[in-house]
């Protein structure tokens, strides 16, 4: 596994020219044209921007990991890394614990029918604090993004500092990416009920493309995003009923979450 190693001291930085006047404007982080937001923000020191090496390494691809007994943090390159990986994540408080929301990219060349992530959450002192799993999507083609959630139902939200990613694969397929259209998409809250609820309601068509097709487990994923283009929440349904029907109808059910300025719905199938 090629992997590179670092000291304890965990930045990257680029030369830029010093301001001369005035108060500086916030630094931003871009790649590949998308504005990288961190919690921690880059900070000018001796004319030098320095940046969080964590969340940049993570956007470029590869997988950040802290030994605190060596205290060194172990970078593994993403042609050596498993099948996905994390393209971004988000972490949100709910009701009940917490949520890890994120989306992951199909970085090899296969396609599986079952695939799980698997979250080990890590404390300021580079120590886990426990570790969690969810499913993927089946049918995820090589290049494809999809959506998930990983729900912590504990106490430990406020130890929570950073998450390595890991994923388990098993039976590939040979599968193209589903291609449908979706229709009257709705979001409602049931007045009556205490818990807020969002129900995501709306309808799902494959193309002529797609016609003929069997899909095995079809699923719908909707995720919601803020103004400034975080995930701040998701939900899925699966869908038995339209294996090689070419209408759907879906309801999807999401907790309360922040507000959200915008929506993205996937669908796949194996």
């Amino acid at each position: 596994m090629k992997k590179y190693i670092f000291g304890v001291i965990i930045g990257i930085f680029l030369t830029v020219s010093a301001m001369a006047f005035g108060d500086p404007a916030p630094i931003k982080i871009m790649l590949d044209g998308r504005e990288i937001v961190t919690e921690t923000p880059p900070q000018i020191i001796n004319d030098r921007t320095f940046v969080p090496l964590r969340v940049i390494s993570e956007a470029m691809g590869f997988d950040v990991k802290w030994d605190s007994a060596a205290r060194t943090v172990i970078l593994t390159s993403p042609e050596k890394m498993g099948a996905f990986r994390v393209v971004s994540y988000e972490k949100i408080d709910t009701d009940y614990g917490y949520a890890i929301l994120g989306e992951v990219k199909n970085n090899s060349k296969s396609t599986f029918s079952k695939a799980k992530i698997e979250a080990e959450v890590i404390d300021a002192e580079g120590n886990m604090v426990e570790k969690l799993a969810s499913t993927l999507p089946p049918g995820i083609t090589p290049g494809e993004t999809a959506y998930f959630m990983i729900r912590a139902i504990s106490d430990k939200s406020n130890l929570y500092k950073a998450v390595n990613f890991s994923f388990q694969t098993s039976e590939e397929c040979s599968v193209t990416p589903t291609d449908v259209t979706f229709h009257n998409l709705r979001f409602a809250k049931d007045q009556g009920i205490l818990n807020d609820f969002i129900y995501v309601t709306g309808e799902v068509e494959r193309t002529d493309k797609d016609i003929s097709r069997e899909y095995k487990h079809p699923v719908v994923q909707v995720a919601l995003f803020d103004a400034d283009g975080k995930m701040v929440n998701y939900g899925e349904e699966y869908m038995e009923n339209y294996k090689l029907s070419r209408y759907g109808s879906f309801t999807i059910t999401l907790d309360k979450g922040a507000d959200y300025a915008a929506s993205k719905l996937k669908c796949f199938s194996d």
